[in-house]
């Protein structure tokens, strides 16, 4: 894909695409003036110029096509709607960035600005993959001491950003991040949410990804709590064990039912079902309240190791179950306790 390579509020050196979204392009650039990598993600919209290409263009339709949403069929949005929409995204993910500046594991705000005919949001760049990238890396599922190893870096980043009143509204897959160095990261913030704020208007009741969305989230009237993260944070772990995303919520208000992870993992030990199982809960009050919860029977069972790789600036991730027990069939324990992973 070719890109314009003219520089940025004479700053920013475009080198290629990271990826896409409904609302915007993700580029790898150069700082000039520090010589450094940073991220910078560009609002596209149908009607603006820019460096949309047609398939940026169409991102939003593409996007809403293969991850049906609760909004009407994108082609009956007004252009001026998309980019109200959109906006809203990137100066909201902007403030929340700042807001939460100091926040390990939430990408560092450079600066947002507004040039050819539409507006860019710079940001710290993340050297590493994607929950979704890992998973394809490792045929469509991760081994649970992997999953887990995420799970514990996400909710550790959820445990800061609630205690101060706000939630992510978008855990999924790809925004869940997991640094070359070990490090997890929670990125795009553009549905973020103020829990001491107006839930009704907010664009995370007009976007959400129905893969991970929590009920409330789609049924107006309803209020987003901490157990709401918790939810898209459990159907994203159970998509990266089981190869697939539990049953969307809204099927399962119709009757349908959870099919539990053990069901696709054979070797999985208890607790992890019983953590799914139970933060995928219909009914908010019956899942776990806070990350903390759930922190501490992680930390109960898992003991994780991450290890620097000499001389490539990778790290490997182990983990070894505290609580192994030998069962009538024999020792199971050979496929838990997982060889090293490098990132």
């Amino acid at each position: 894909m070719s890109i314009r390579k003219d520089l940025l509020q004479n700053r920013y050196r475009l080198r290629t695409v990271l990826g896409t979204g409904g609302f915007s392009t993700i580029y790898l650039a150069i700082d000039e003036t520090t010589g450094k990598e940073v991220s910078v993600k560009e609002f596209t919209a149908e009607h603006m110029d820019g460096l949309a290409t047609v398939l940026r263009n169409n991102a939003y339709d593409i996007a809403s096509q293969s991850e049906p949403q609760p909004v009407p069929d994108p082609s009956s949005i007004s252009g001026e709607e998309k980019l109200s929409r959109g906006l809203m995204q990137i100066r909201r993910e902007a403030q929340m960035l700042d807001f939460l500046k100091d926040v390990h594991g939430v990408p560092g705000h450079i600066e947002t600005f507004q040039e050819n005919n539409t507006f860019y949001l710079v940001k710290e760049y993340l050297e590493g993959m994607t929950c979704r990238e890992y998973m394809d890396r490792f045929r469509g599922r991760l081994p649970f001491t992997l999953a887990l190893y995420i799970m514990k870096g996400t909710l550790e980043i959820l445990k800061e950003t609630h205690g101060r009143g706000y939630i992510h509204c978008d855990v999924s897959p790809i925004n869940s991040f997991l640094c070359r160095d070990g490090g997890v990261y929670l990125i795009d913030w553009g549905n973020a949410a103020d829990l001491h704020g107006s839930m009704e208007d907010h664009v995370v009741r007009q976007a959400v990804n129905v893969r991970y969305a929590a009920p409330e989230q789609q049924i107006s009237g309803r209020q987003l709590t901490p157990a709401t993260d918790l939810y898209c944070l459990c159907a994203t772990i159970y998509d990266a064990i089981c190869g697939e995303p539990p049953r969307q919520c809204v099927e399962r208000l119709r009757g349908e039912s959870l099919v539990p992870p053990s069901i696709h993992v054979s070797d999985l030990p208890p607790f992890v079902t019983d953590i799914l199982m139970k933060g995928l809960s219909l009914d908010p009050a019956e899942r776990q309240q806070s990350a903390q919860e759930i922190l501490d029977v992680i930390d109960r069972e898992v003991v994780f190791s991450v290890t620097p790789v000499a001389g490539t600036g990778n790290a490997s991730v182990s983990a070894r179950l505290v609580n192994e027990k030998r069962s009538p069939f024999g020792f199971l324990t050979s496929r838990r306790i997982r060889r090293p992973t490098v990132l």
